[in-house]
């Protein structure tokens, strides 16, 4: 399971937009819940699907509860200053993924950070291929509007 830690922490802290420390507890839990399902493991998956299906639900069950997400509403009304920087650009990134919903950025976090393909995030997801991309494609759009008020364009 070590071999698996920070692959798991890095995709938590993406999906919930957490700090570390939260993403681990996360992933501590994650596996807690791998080991008691075990059994359910068909030989076919590999167990790091397997525990990214279960870590990626758990953040989807955080992210619904976690009600007081920062409103995007507030940001719209004071624009930032145009990114200046590469540090102040990162924030913008952040800010802007950390403004979709859950899943819009649990799909663009499995393709540009994970790097799935396609089939894969389908599999993961429970879509169809072309579900997964037209999620994807309204993903990325929601992700450049956003991005695109938050940098003031």
């Amino acid at each position: 399971m070590e071999r698996h830690q920070s692959w798991l922490v890095r995709l938590l802290a993406q999906l919930l937009h957490a700090s570390p420390a939260a993403a681990e507890d996360l992933a501590q839990e994650t596996f807690v819940r791998a080991f008691l399902a075990l059994d359910t493991l068909s030989e076919q998956s590999s167990f790091k699907a397997f525990v990214r299906v279960i870590g990626t639900r758990l953040a989807y069950n955080a992210s619904r509860d976690q009600r007081n997400r920062i409103r995007l509403n507030a940001d719209l009304q004071s624009p930032p200053e145009a990114p200046g920087s590469s540090l102040e650009a990162r924030e913008v990134l952040d800010r802007s993924l950390a403004a979709l919903p859950f899943s819009y950025r649990e799909i663009l976090v499995l393709r540009h950070v994970e790097e799935l393909r396609v089939d894969e995030i389908a599999q993961l997801l429970a879509l169809g291929e072309s579900a997964t991309k037209m999620r994807l494609k309204r993903a990325r759009e929601a992700f450049l509007d956003v991005h695109d008020k938050l940098s003031g364009i």
